[in-house]
């Protein structure tokens, strides 16, 4: 849970530095309204944010408004198409480019972002790419979550290896999983009579939802694939991806370091009983393993593929809603003003309190994360890659993620389960598309 107190002294420490930033805005004192979905512990982060720059801007007077994201997606073309649509809007990298894709969101200039101060090459590549389009940024990151790999230090000195040390290819994971993973009888894997039905520790954790997927995900990417093809087609069965996922799988099958279509609660509570090594999951559970007390790292994801490093991430991106004809430039500016201001180094580094990882290296090198398990990625943080650049975003990720379950289960061939994901996206793709016309 958020830590309100702490996130409050690091506000307060952001004032000091927000309240210095050069302002770009020099026009009319003018009211703009700012629409987000930060509901749950994250909101008192924000509404102090918006307190402080409203009290460091006084031409500039934010009225801010959350709700539930599921509310906003309804609503914003609705908005958007009558003129009514706030003039910032906070919207998610898996909804972003089917917003832009159908007009709702307008793009950010270069010469715009010059003339507000915004320098695109102080975010994370990727990250700051996730609201592009067809050559054109279309917002700015805010917040951001990733794929990461936590490994139980406790276990991995157990097994012999370095716990602060953890793997970084596939070979070294299936090694030092296949250390960690022995049965009831304490044979290890590999061994001759290993009971692979009957384990009492093991290598790592995958399991058949959404978020084991992005296993898969990365080692797609690290291996050169892609989820998508240059026209934007599905193409997650490409010769690339087939290996990569067989990989994955591999780890099951072959290497018998995991549990065999196991969930995320069953792999979840294993990792917190201390019966796997390596649990890959979302970083959102960084402060629960922490209030456990637990003796763990916090490690980028494995290279299963050979050719880049990897890995998922989800991402907030401030964006400037389609108005209609004869809006306030003075608005436009301000609006400007306030993305600005709000993807400034102190305000990010206030915002990390609310569970977001830094969206810049110099929020990256903070001291305020020194010997922190959560400090173990950020030398990759610029190698995350968002499920975004495709309008159709559902229509290629629910097949995916269904393909994902069905090799995972052992129902279906690595290469059958894709392929036949690919065809059912592309199905849906066809059907989507004559909503982008």
């Amino acid at each position: 849970m958020l830590n309100i107190k702490k996130a409050m002294l690091l506000l307060c420490g952001a004032l000091l530095v927000g309240t210095s930033d050069a302002q770009s805005y020099k026009g009319p004192k003018v009211q703009i309204t700012y629409l987000h979905g930060f509901t749950g512990a994250d909101r008192p982060v924000m509404e102090k944010l918006v307190q402080q720059f409203n009290a460091a801007h006084p031409n500039i007077q934010v009225r801010a408004q959350a709700q539930p994201w599921g509310t906003t997606w309804q609503q914003l073309p609705a908005l958007v198409a009558s003129g009514r649509a706030a003039d910032v809007v906070v919207i998610n990298e898996d909804q972003i480019t089917n917003f832009i894709a159908r007009g709702a969101v307008s793009p950010l200039t270069d010469a715009e972002l010059k003339s507000a101060g915004i320098d695109k090459n102080r975010f994370y590549g990727p990250l700051f790419k996730t609201a592009d389009y067809k050559g054109a940024s279309y917002g700015l990151p805010i917040s951001a979550v990733a794929y990461t790999m936590f490994y139980n230090k406790d276990l991995m000195k157990k097994a012999g290896l370095d716990p602060n040390k953890p793997p970084q290819n596939y070979t070294d994971l299936v090694k030092a999983a296949q250390a960690c993973t022995t049965d009831k009888s304490g044979k290890k894997a590999g061994e001759a009579g290993f009971d692979a039905k009957n384990l009492d520790t093991w290598g790592i954790s995958l399991y058949n939802n959404w978020v084991g997927a992005r296993a898969a995900y990365a080692a797609i990417l690290q291996n050169g694939g892609s989820l998508v093809d240059k026209d934007l087609n599905a193409a997650f069965n490409s010769p690339q991806a087939v290996e990569g996922v067989q990989r994955v799988v591999d780890l099951v099958t072959r290497h018998n370091v995991a549990r065999p279509n196991s969930t995320e609660e069953a792999e979840l509570a294993a990792f917190s009983q201390g019966k796997v090594c390596f649990f890959p999951s979302g970083q959102w559970y960084l402060d629960r393993f922490e209030q456990q007390k637990m003796n763990f790292g916090v490690a980028f994801m494995p290279r299963i593929g050979d050719k880049q490093d990897a890995a998922w991430g989800g991402s907030s991106h401030l964006t400037l809603p389609k108005q209609k004809a004869g809006y306030d430039k003075n608005k436009r500016a301000a609006a400007l003003e306030f993305v600005n201001w709000m993807t400034q180094p102190a305000q990010n580094l206030a915002w990390t309190e609310a569970g977001s990882l830094p969206i810049m290296a110099a929020v990256a090198k903070d001291k305020k994360f020194e010997g922190r398990p959560i400090s173990g990625v950020f030398s990759k943080l610029d190698s995350i890659y968002a499920t975004s650049g495709f309008p159709w975003g559902g229509q290629v990720l629910g097949p995916f993620d269904n393909a994902w379950a069905n090799a995972f289960s052992g129902k279906k061939s690595v290469k059958q389960a894709l392929d036949d994901g690919v065809k059912e996206a592309n199905q849906q793709i066809a059907q989507a598309r004559k909503n982008f016309q």
